[in-house]
């Protein structure tokens, strides 16, 4: 009797608690589904990321040609000077206005080219630097600390504050 209690006992509490079964064909589904979905935002995410790429490619080409379009319209006026210098001279004969023409024509060009950044470097008479110039020569000269530029062979220039080429000078020793 005892036996039978203790069957019934179990069969009871069997009943009370259900036994929760897990559907593991379901969680794979939904799981097979995760993934597919990860996937479709991976790949669109990359196509925007490869997309924006392109753009930004293309955005930079065109500032690049934009820029340079600028620099020569500005560099336009130059070559109308140029023009009208020849024209004239042609005509005239006269060497003293040719001269004077492209002085005009030398300054307006330094004017156009200083407005976009571009400086000249001022050279002899300085002390030598392998960062902003390139020695030809070394003459040995009295008179000249060593390492002092003598002559400047090869003007250098400076684009906003930067070494954009380096003068060729000579050097006394």
């Amino acid at each position: 009797m005892n036996n039978k209690k203790s069957e019934i006992e179990t069969e009871q509490s069997q009943q009370k608690k259900p036994v929760k079964r897990r559907n593991y064909k379901k969680e794979l589904e939904i799981a097979v589904q995760e993934n597919k979905e990860l996937k479709e935002q991976l790949l669109r995410i990359a196509a925007e990321f490869d997309n924006y790429r392109k753009r930004t490619e293309r955005e930079k080409v065109n500032l690049i040609e934009f820029a340079n379009g600028e620099l020569l319209t500005s560099l336009l006026p130059v070559l109308d000077d140029f023009s009208r210098s020849l024209e004239m001279n042609v005509e005239k004969g006269d060497k003293e206005t040719l001269l004077e023409g492209i002085k005009l024509v030398h300054k307006s060009f330094l004017k156009i080219l200083s407005d976009q950044g571009l400086k000249p470097m001022e050279c002899k008479d300085k002390k030598f630097n392998p960062e902003s110039h390139d020695a030809l020569l070394q003459i040995e000269m009295d008179g000249k600390e060593s390492d002092t530029i003598i002559e400047e062979h090869v003007k250098g220039y400076l684009y906003k504050d930067r070494v954009l080429r380096h003068a060729k000078v000579v050097v006394a020793k």
